[in-house]
């Protein structure tokens, strides 16, 4: 074979040589040459990607070609979410952190990643990055319904109104959202200006983005009508819709809370009996039944519809507990004991049952039966105890200061205060315990160490100012006012009640009394809901 020449030496007639290089053929070889070269530096790390660093789904274009790089650092990201997901299901958690903080900053279109690794950010205690790793998405995902909606509603849950409305503001703004995609941006943004008061904010958006079509927009602008003081209208809006959606379950679970707060318990019961038509094998209605038997002290018609209960849902454990929940609420320590046996014997969990039949003894003052049985259970199953110990600190302290022995009751509160990672829920359940049966000074100790635990929890603040107001304890009733007429639409009930005590003689000589009553009667001057 003849190959061309790139470099040629030629004589002239008087023996004089001359180099001649052919240029465009040594052009094409070093091209050649940069192109095999290349090309087996591209095969040689997309083996090594593909073997040794166990990456299979790598595609050789996205390595050899330069533009298709932004491609391959993607896949990769999304390959170290995958493999986070399975460090996290063997949990090993600082590894499946590590590889999933990597995954998303490569791959930031990727959403389930991005959702993840906010989980751990909440899991750790820290909303605030979880906040900014969602909105870092938005970007990448503002076409993903999905992923909006998950990112609205982590703000609204985590009561950032004022964001969630200057996201909403920018996403309504795009072109790239479609009608479906605003609609559901709008209904973040109602709901937020709603849970701010701004009522007629919230009906704009409902208005303007034809909220009222869908099941969501119907249920808010009920809630606006309630609040704004008519009642009759956002019962006759429900019942309206129900004529052309008789299916709609969460129409009627609105229904029966308006009902509830208005005290219509015929119109609960027929609400009640329509859910369990709607939903003949759920055990939600046949709660409601319960409860609404409960409290019109109808007892032979309670047990009926509680053995009826029992047949239709003994082996299914949500509802179960969800009957010794009422067990629980209602005082009835031998039907909470009869389910934790029930659930005993189809081989169903017992923690939540069982913790469920000492707190009926509770509610019933029956304490030493009580602390028996949480001494039973320590003795019996000292791993499940120590799982639930703040559970059982409470339990334990409320039982001792109904029996009266105060000294043994605090080692136990203190004890319960001293556990890491409480929950703001349990410890406002131990202060109204407590709150019951006259231990004020203590409830209120525990409700601010619920607030500190949680500062958005709302209902713990409330409660906190209420009891503050009730027994004229103002030392830190300042700190605690502040924050609460802050927060989402505070209770004018609690914030009147605060004013009336503040502006008492007794605290005359309160030195924030002034800049408190003014603060309070700017609050107090909004629209209050009407007494119905």
């Amino acid at each position: 074979m003849n190959w061309p020449t790139i470099v040629e030496i030629t004589s002239n007639d008087l023996g004089e040589r001359k180099v001649v290089v052919r240029w465009r053929r040594l052009a094409l070889v070093c091209l050649g040459i940069s192109v095999f070269a290349w090309m087996t530096g591209a095969i040689a790390v997309w083996l090594f990607v593909v073997e040794l660093r166990d990456f299979p789904e790598a595609k050789f274009a996205d390595i050899a070609l330069p533009f298709r790089w932004s491609h391959y650092r993607a896949a990769q990201g999304d390959h170290y979410i995958a493999e986070a997901e399975r460090y996290i299901t063997k949990n090993d958690y600082i590894s499946g952190f590590s590889k999933l903080r990597t995954g998303v900053a490569m791959s930031p279109g990727n959403s389930p990643g991005r959702i993840l690794l906010a989980q751990f950010y909440v899991a750790n205690r820290r909303p605030d990055l979880a906040q900014n790793v969602l909105l870092d998405g938005i970007p990448f995902l503002q076409r993903n319904r999905e992923y909006l909606r998950e990112v609205l509603r982590f703000l609204l849950d985590h009561k950032e109104d004022a964001k969630v409305l200057a996201v909403a503001r920018e996403l309504l703004r795009s072109d790239a959202l479609s009608a479906e995609d605003k609609r559901l941006v709008a209904f973040f943004a109602a709901s937020a200006a709603f849970f701010r008061g701004n009522y007629d904010q919230a009906e704009d958006l409902i208005a303007n983005h034809r909220l009222i079509e869908v099941t969501d927009g119907v249920l808010l602008q009920a809630r606006l009508d309630w609040e704004r003081g008519y009642p009759d209208f956002a019962i006759l809006r429900l019942q309206s819709h129900l004529k052309h959606a008789p299916d709609d379950e969460p129409v009627y679970v609105q229904l029966g809370q308006f009902y509830r707060e208005r005290g219509d318990l015929a119109a609960l019961e027929k609400n009640a009996v329509l859910r369990l038509a709607l939903n003949p094998l759920a055990h939600a209605p046949r709660l409601e039944f319960l409860y609404l038997y409960d409290q019109q002290h109808w007892t032979a018609r309670l047990d009926q519809e509680i053995e009826s209960y029992l047949r239709n849902f003994s082996g299914e454990p949500a509802a179960l507990l969800a009957l010794a929940d009422f067990a629980a609420n209602t005082g009835r320590p031998p039907l909470a004991r009869r389910i934790n046996d029930l659930a005993r014997a189809t081989a169903q969990s017992t923690k939540g049952t069982a913790l469920m039949v000492a707190e009926a003894y509770i509610v019933v003052h029956e304490y030493q039966t009580a602390l028996n049985l949480i001494a039973d259970y320590t003795r019996t199953s000292p791993e499940w105890a120590k799982q639930f110990v703040p559970v059982f600190n409470g339990l334990q302290t409320v039982a001792l200061y109904g029996l009266g022995k105060p000294d043994e009751a605090r080692l136990f509160l203190e004890h319960l205060l001293a556990q890491p990672n409480l929950r703001a829920e349990n410890l406002i359940a131990v202060s109204n315990r407590l709150a019951a049966i006259g231990v004020r000074d203590q409830a209120r100790v525990l409700l601010a160490r619920a607030w500190e635990t949680d500062p958005l929890n709302q209902a713990a603040l409330t409660q906190l100012v209420r009891l503050e107001t009730a027994d004229n304890a103002v030392e830190a009733l300042p700190g605690h006012l502040r924050p609460l007429m802050k927060m989402r639409k505070p209770s004018h009930e609690v914030l009147q009640a605060a004013y009336d005590c503040l502006g008492g003689d007794l605290n005359l000589f309160l030195a924030p009394q002034v800049e408190l009553l003014a603060a309070l009667k700017v609050s107090l001057a909004g629209p209050a809901p009407q007494k119905i």
